[in-house]
Order: C-alpha cells, then sequence, then structure tokens
C-alpha cells in the first residue's frame, strides 16, 4: 500500500504547490499487483483497478476513482483521480522494483468549504521511483510535471507552476519550478515567481549544504527581494544525520502531507539537530536584489534551545542603494509614516558604516535575548511577551 499511496503522492506535492533498473526478473502480473496493494493499503489510499497488461515483464495497470486524503490543510481536503497509469518493472535487485506513473490531465480537490475546493490540471505529470517492495520503502524517486493549475471554481481564484521537479536521491534532495503565480479572488494578481529551488545535498566532508534560490519575485508591496541567492552549510549537521528527516519529509508529502506543513517539520528536526550538536549553521553566501537595492554578505548562526528566536549570531552585509531605502524609510531625525512603523529598520539603516564601491557595510548581530545589534548599536530590544 505504501507505494501506490506514494505514486498518487508524487501528484499532490506537484498539485499542493524512468525507471532505470536492469530487468534482471520477469515481473509477474500477479506479483506486481501484490505490490501495489500493499503500497495502498499501507497508506489508506483507494483505487479501482480498471486494466492490467504485462508486456515482456513490465506489468502496466491502470486505475480509475483514485481517492488520497490530504493532510496538513486548515480543512479536510481530498484529491480525486481517474486514468492513472502505473509501470512496474524488475530491477536487478530482488527485492526492489522501478515504478512509472503517468497522471491524467484532468482532477479535482474535494473539501467541504467551496473556497477549498480546485479543478486541477496537469500537463505532462507523473514520475519515477525505485521501491523496495521488501522494506517498504522509497529508494529514490523523482516527481515532474510541464504544467500544474489549481482553480477554485467559484471565485476563480489559481495557482498556477511550470516546470515542477520534485526529486530525493541518496545524495540529494530538490524541489524546484518556474514560472509560478498566485490570484485572489476574480484573479487578482496576489504574487509571483520566475524561478525557484531548494537542494539540499553532502559537502565533501559529510556536512550538510542547503541552497536556497528564486529570480524574478513579484509581491504587491513596497519592499519586493526580486533575486534570493544563498548558500549555506553546517558541520553539526552531518548528511548522515540529515538524509532521514529529509526523507521521511520527502515521502509524507509525496504521500498526501501538505507541502508547507512537510517543509516546516523537516525545518523544525533539523532546527533540533542543529540545537543538539551546537555547532554553527553557515551562510557562505547571501545575495538580495531588488527595486534598485543589492546586498551581499555572509555569516554564521548557531540554534539554540534557550535563544529568543531560536538562533544567535551574526550576518554581515553590504548594501548598494541606501539612499533609495532611506528615501522609503527616512532617518532617525525624521522618518517616513512607513518608517514610524518599524523604527528599528530606521535606526538600523542609519547604522551603516561607509564601504568600498558606493556600498555600505553592516555587521548584524542576533543576540540570544533577541536584541538586534548593527555595527555596534543596539536597533531592537524584545519585548518581554514570552
Amino acid at each position: 500500500m505504501a507505494a501506490r499511496r506514494f505514486f498518487i503522492g508524487i501528484s499532490v506535492s506537484m498539485i499542493s504547490i524512468g525507471a532505470f533498473g536492469a530487468n534482471a526478473f520477469a515481473l509477474e502480473t500477479q506479483k506486481a499487483r501484490e505490490i501495489m496493494d500493499t503500497i495502498l493499503m499501507q497508506h489508506g489510499v483507494t483505487a479501482t483497478e480498471a486494466t492490467a497488461a504485462n508486456n515482456n515483464g513490465a506489468v502496466t495497470f491502470a486505475y480509475n476513482d483514485v481517492h488520497l486524503d490530504l493532510s496538513g490543510y486548515s480543512t479536510a481536503r481530498e484529491l480525486v483521480l481517474d486514468d492513472v497509469q502505473v509501470t512496474l518493472r524488475d530491477t536487478d535487485m530482488r527485492d526492489q522494483v522501478d515504478i512509472d506513473i503517468a497522471l491524467p490531465e484532468r482532477g479535482k480537490m474535494l473539501a467541504d468549504a467551496t473556497s477549498d475546493q480546485r479543478d486541477l490540471t496537469l500537463r505532462k505529470a507523473g514520475g519515477s521511483l525505485r521501491w523496495n517492495h521488501v522494506t517498504g520503502t522509497p529508494v529514490n524517486f523523482t516527481g515532474m510535471a510541464d504544467f500544474l493549475i489549481g482553480d477554485e471554481p467559484i471565485t476563480r481564484k489559481h495557482w498556477l507552476m511550470n516546470g515542477l521537479v520534485i526529486r530525493w536521491m541518496p545524495d540529494e534532495a530538490r524541489i524546484s519550478w518556474q514560472a509560478a503565480e498566485w490570484t485572489g479572488a476574480n484573479r487578482e494578481k496576489m504574487g509571483s515567481v520566475k524561478s525557484t529551488s531548494f537542494v539540499l545535498y553532502p559537502g565533501k566532508n559529510g556536512e550538510t549544504h542547503l541552497d536556497y534560490a528564486h529570480d524574478g519575485l513579484w509581491l504587491p508591496n513596497l519592499l519586493q527581494p526580486r533575486t534570493v541567492r544563498i548558500k549555506s552549510s553546517s558541520t553539526g549537521l552531518p548528511w548522515s544525520e540529515t538524509k532521514p528527516i529529509l526523507e521521511k519529509g520527502f515521502n509524507d508529502m509525496m504521500t498526501g502531507l501538505a507541502p508547507r506543513t512537510a517543509r516546516r517539520q523537516i525545518a523544525n528536526e533539523l532546527w533540533r539537530k542543529a540545537a543538539g550538536a551546537g555547532a554553527p549553521v553557515k551562510i557562505d553566501e547571501i545575495y538580495v536584489e531588488g527595486r534598485g537595492l543589492e546586498a551581499l554578505g555572509k555569516g554564521e548562526f548557531i540554534a539554540q534551545q534557550t535563544a529568543r528566536y531560536g538562533f544567535a549570531g551574526q550576518l554581515d552585509f553590504d548594501l548598494l542603494g541606501r539612499e533609495r531605502l532611506q528615501d522609503l524609510i527616512g532617518t532617525p531625525q525624521s522618518p517616513t509614516l512607513l518608517g514610524a512603523l518599524v523604527p528599528f529598520a530606521v535606526d538600523g539603516l542609519a547604522a551603516g558604516k561607509p564601504g568600498t564601491q558606493g556600498t555600505t557595510k553592516y555587521d548584524m548581530e542576533l543576540l540570544p535575548d533577541g536584541r538586534i545589534v548593527v555595527n555596534g548599536m543596539t536597533v531592537y530590544t524584545a519585548m518581554n511577551d514570552r
């Protein structure tokens, strides 16, 4: 059952937000059916087998009336699909099979509230995974879709994305997409982004690396980080300990857990590991650009159980375009209306020191008690509201 929920789940993560083994053993239809039934049963998925065909040891099933309960949302929701094509092939490992999934172009997300329902369009959506049918776990998987869209039938809210890739490999975890957009009622544009990617992988010495990047972000806000690139690493998070956390999180996401909830659970578990190890998380590079502003820096933070915001550390960066930001929020002596709402930002901006080539230098510290210090000046003190 685990395997079936797994193949259906690939569609969920692509909606929510080639097999490659050597055919050493001919897979019989009944054996393939038993594997799929176990996968489905294990994860509570219901489906009706419409057809089954065996072509030289490659067994293809077509499933209709596929129902998958979705979790991690504010209300109960269910994914419903017809004509899901699943092909199983034997591999050179007797306890493993390769599974290819082809999803239909239409689907539905059902919910009690109309505002939570979605009409789904999926173009060239599917994926592949290698499945250990003895342990009931994935060895690796890749989910993909050329185009995805979810339409709320009454208010016409929608989200869409292109080029979605979700990949779990022994030495890489990746989620990326292109040309995404989300709207409010009557298609009022609420945001868009040209490309986004998260990649986690091991370093040469076994440490965990996390790279994040997005480009072309648009939001209806005054401040917009149009482009962001972050490269980070931690020797306190060895890949050997990170890998099972990621594997569980990706498996949960692929089998019905809301992507946002899965990401939060992964982040919380990684934070606990980092806090227990006491080793720093290094920001090897951070670059932010938007509305005439550019910032480039690096830093180091330590996860701490007793820290007010979970971390303490420092971030040093050079800012280009300080004048534009100052026009927006003002100075301590003359803040704008916006600046009056965020006095710590006004004070922090003013604390900058002249750098090279027209930049302004900032050495920022986040202290365990929540204070923020910029170039030696305390610009923010946390309220005693804990």
